[in-house]
């Protein structure tokens, strides 16, 4: 397994070329938990109400380092799936669920 510390500074050092103009959040906007493990969010700048519920801002990606693996979010497959099928075969391998990989 490589080394955690290292994956997750790559994605957040890649996260951080691509954040200008998006807001920066080292902790998920609402989030209730207790404990605080390191993480890199983008979320966009304006915000954007559906289906009548109160505006919020729309998260963009993240990384979070857990205790045993690195996590990678990435929302636009959820409203662009046809995305998925552009993935390297081995990020696949690496593919949780439907739209998460964990390293």
């Amino acid at each position: 397994m490589e080394n955690l510390d290292e994956i997750f500074s790559e994605i957040k050092s890649i996260l951080e070329q691509q954040s200008e103009g998006l807001i920066v959040t080292t902790e998920t906007i609402g989030s209730q938990a207790k404990m605080k493990k390191p993480a890199y969010h983008l979320y966009g700048s304006e915000d954007v109400s559906l289906f009548g519920k109160k505006p919020q801002k729309t998260y963009i990606c993240g990384v979070i380092k857990q205790k045993n693996y690195v996590s990678f979010y990435l929302m636009p497959v959820y409203s662009h799936p046809e995305l998925l099928k552009e993935i390297d075969h081995d990020l696949k391998k690496d593919l949780k669920g439907e739209k998460k990989v964990y390293w």
